[in-house]
Order: structure tokens, then sequence, then C-alpha cells
């Protein structure tokens, strides 16, 4: 394990500004406290079988990813999209203070 630990932290110095390794590290701290060990054993395994470009390329990924997020707890930023079957168009801050709203992303083919 000790192996994993080290093939992951020479990813983070050879490929990473100081900020990204700065956003990475928050973002995989935060992972560790919220899955148990085995399956953080599992997931450093996982990466560290990448070959270093790919490695490096998905962690840039989640890093970035996770640094253009709102937050947990903030307000989503507005945006317009059509309603279904209809001309109309919709915007999520028309339901603000009126009701929950979930949006729910990914393919359904």
């Amino acid at each position: 394990m000790q192996e994993v630990i080290m093939a992951f932290q020479e990813t983070l110095q050879q490929h990473f500004s100081p900020i990204e390794r700065e956003q990475l590290q928050t973002f995989l701290d935060m992972l560790q406290q919220h899955l148990c060990p085995t399956d953080w054993e599992r997931l450093q395994t996982f990466i560290d079988s990448m070959n270093p470009e790919r490695r490096a390329a998905m962690m840039r990924f989640i890093a970035q990813r996770e640094t253009h997020t709102p937050a947990v707890g903030t307000e989503a930023p507005d945006f317009e999209l059509p309603r279904l079957g209809s001309g109309e168009r919709v915007r999520l801050s028309s339901f603000r203070h009126l009701q929950p709203v979930a949006l729910i992303f990914g393919s359904f083919t």
C-alpha cells in the first residue's frame, strides 16, 4: 500500500502546479473521510494501475471538476432550458423559494 501512496504523490508532484495539488489534495482528503478503508485502498490501487499520463489526466479532470462546481449548500447558478414537448422555456430561478428542484443528469439510452 505504501508503494501506491508514493506513486500517487509522485503524480501530484510531477504533473500538477501547487494550486492544482492543493485543490486535488483537498478533494482526496474529503473522499478518504467518506470511504471505508477498503474502498479507499481499492481506489488508490486502481489509480496506481493506470499509465502515468492517463493517471495525471484523470486526476487533473477531478481537480478541475471539483473546484469549478458549486459547494454543497450554495445557491445553484441560474439557467434556462426548453420544456419538453413545447416551445416554452423554463428558468431554474423561477422555482426559487417555491418548491425543491431535483436536477438529474445522465444518459437513458
